[in-house]
């Protein structure tokens, strides 16, 4: 098997971050959990889990595109919500967010109530497992550790 590649991009906040947002390892990506920031580093929707979710969503599919896939290549979801999966409202507008960005493609998925996340405004981070044989990394990928 081929070393891992450790991919990022050149958002500036994430410069003191000690990760990447992607690792590739064999023919699967694995992403870093997605939350609900913009390139700026600010929070997105405080207190609206579906902006929050639309967030989440769109920094998936940047990552994704730094190796050439979309989110139809995610085969694997594992969900984080501050909301309690009972909150039927809260829970239904995560599903229609997620219907806009997957469509039909429905990759298997796990949902977990946490306490907290990394910031208190945060209701949601979700991390993916893409399969993904064949990738073209984007000029905006950036790897890591001397890799080239």
């Amino acid at each position: 098997m081929q070393d891992p590649l450790f991919i990022r991009d050149d958002w500036r906040w994430s410069d003191d971050k000690p990760m990447c947002y992607m690792v590739k390892a064999g023919d699967f990506l694995f992403l870093t959990g997605q939350v609900a920031l913009d390139e700026k580093g600010n929070v997105v929707g405080p207190g609206d889990i579906a902006a929050q979710a639309r967030q989440v969503f769109t920094n998936m599919r940047r990552v994704l595109r730094l190796a050439g896939c979309d989110l139809t290549s995610v085969i694997r979801l594992t969900n984080y919500l501050t909301t309690s999966m009972s909150d039927m409202v809260a829970t239904r507008a995560y599903w229609d967010v997620r219907r806009e960005f997957f469509g039909n493609h429905r990759p298997a998925s796990t949902g977990v109530k946490v306490a907290a996340l990394m910031l208190p405004e945060l209701l949601i981070e979700i991390d993916a497992i893409a399969y993904a044989p064949k990738i073209e990394l984007s000029s905006d990928a950036r790897l890591l550790d001397g890799q080239s």
